[in-house]
């Protein structure tokens, strides 16, 4: 019956509407009108709980940058002891070059080693952990290292149940992973367990959400004309109509419905008015300007959740020169350098073990962090040529300069000498000038 209905007379089964599609194309329907909502906090909070989200506040962005950058401009080191001088030096021969190409050139074929160091210090923070899985060849020596994108971690067995990467040839999975096989760079914030690290976000969900949510309010009162402060121009009678001294212009019906007034405006976006000629706006309230010029203030929080003090999240306009200094260096020894232990450690006994530790290290060179401050290297060699700790060729040759002749010999200042040399010293300058005598000691018994 209903394929006959509907072939003869045009009737049609009535469908439930399909979501997102309209019901009708009617402009005045009522299913096609705005949805007009109150003035309620939480229909207007912003939660912040993914990276991408979190990345459009400003200074989240600014300072995971920030982290990112120096993360991947420090090189990582293999380095081998000199047992004749005690010193670690950087392994450049046989497969220590080879592994120093992989930590500092190219790890994989689809990325250069400052680009996996930086995802590696993204996924730390952003996703709570970072993991680095080392393919070896048939020696068991790395041969490339890949960036982990997803896994799970089976701690009865110790191993890595499965782990996905991108790879030249595409994403690949792998089941049963040992555990030496793969770098794993947990979050500052952890779980329970103390091995899974906690993504920045989640730990600090509350205090971002609310630097969104306060924006996007602001922002909002300040397009509806914040706390409207402004005069009322009330309708004039008719010529010869007289003054209705019961109606709107009796000054106590007047102030009465200002007051009805200024209460719709907190309860609902559009108010009518009757009985009146024109609402002048004078300006935004003392408080709704405050609020938006304490945006900043939420900010602070992101600064210390990330530990990048606020000169580099360009949020202090009047800061000087030494600020930004002073806070680069705070940035470097309070932030950076805790990382880079951390970092160091975990490459290390992947890499090397306790078979060959004492012989063999990881380092991340800071050294790069002062290329674009000129003077500031040439402080510290000039700081380490005056305590010895350099020579004047080792000084140039971190300048990219050419040895120099005699520039091998070690000097240091002569303010410091051993107390040997010091007591020589002392007796030498006993002696008098001109001529060849001493100073005769009165407690000895040949003088007496």
């Amino acid at each position: 019956m209903e394929l006959f209905g509907s072939n003869i007379f045009g009737f049609r089964k009535r469908e439930a509407p399909t979501q997102g599609v309209p019901v009708t194309t009617d402009p005045n329907h009522p299913t096609n009108q705005p949805k007009v909502t109150g003035g309620s906090f939480e229909e207007r909070i912003i939660y912040v709980n993914q990276p991408r989200t979190a990345l459009s506040v400003s200074p989240v962005y600014r300072a995971l940058q920030l982290k990112m950058d120096t993360m991947g401009a420090m090189p990582v080191q293999y380095r081998k002891k000199d047992f004749e001088k005690g010193n670690f030096t950087p392994d450049m021969r046989g497969l220590g070059k080879r592994l120093n190409y992989l930590l500092q050139v190219e790890p994989n074929p689809i990325m250069t080693a400052a680009d996996m160091w930086k995802q590696v210090t993204f996924q730390q923070h952003m996703r709570g952990n970072g993991f680095v899985y080392i393919e070896r060849d048939e020696f068991g020596f790395p041969s490339r290292m890949w960036l982990v994108k997803a896994g799970e971690y089976n701690l009865i067995t110790g191993t890595y149940n499965f782990i996905m990467y991108l790879s030249d040839m595409g994403y690949r999975e792998l089941v049963n992973v040992q555990r030496e096989d793969i770098m794993h760079f947990p979050n500052t914030y952890r779980y329970d367990n103390g091995f899974w690290g906690m993504p920045t976000l989640e730990f600090a969900r509350g205090e971002l959400s609310l630097i969104k949510t306060n924006k996007a309010q602001s922002l909002e009162t300040a397009a509806k004309g914040g706390r409207v402060k402004g005069f009322i121009s009330e309708e004039q009678p008719a010529s010869g109509q007289g003054t209705l001294a019961f109606g709107m212009f009796n000054k106590d019906a007047s102030d009465s419905y200002a007051k009805e007034i200024n209460q719709k405006v907190y309860q609902q976006d559009i108010v009518a008015l009757r009985g009146l000629e024109k609402f002048q706006n004078i300006s935004m309230t003392a408080q709704d300007m405050q609020m938006i010029e304490q945006l900043q203030l939420s900010y602070d929080d992101v600064a210390r959740y990330f530990g990048v003090p606020r000169p580099l999240l360009m949020l202090d306009t009047n800061s000087h020169y030494n600020d930004y200094q002073n806070a680069t260096m705070e940035f470097h020894t309070r932030t950076i350098l805790p990382e880079k232990t951390d970092r160091e450690k975990e490459i290390f006994r992947k890499l090397i073990g306790f078979k060959d530790y004492g012989t063999r290290d990881i380092h991340i060179c800071e050294d790069p962090l002062m290329a674009m401050d000129p003077e500031r290297r040439a402080k510290v060699a000039q700081l380490k040529m005056q305590a010895g700790l350099c020579t004047v060729n080792e000084a140039r040759r971190e300048f990219d300069m050419p040895a120099v002749e005699d520039g091998d010999v070690p000097m240091a200042s002569a303010n410091l000498m051993t107390l040997k040399a010091l007591i020589a010293k002392s007796e030498g300058a006993t002696t008098l000038e001109p001529g060849n005598y001493t100073v005769t000691n009165p407690n000895k018994e040949e003088d007496k």
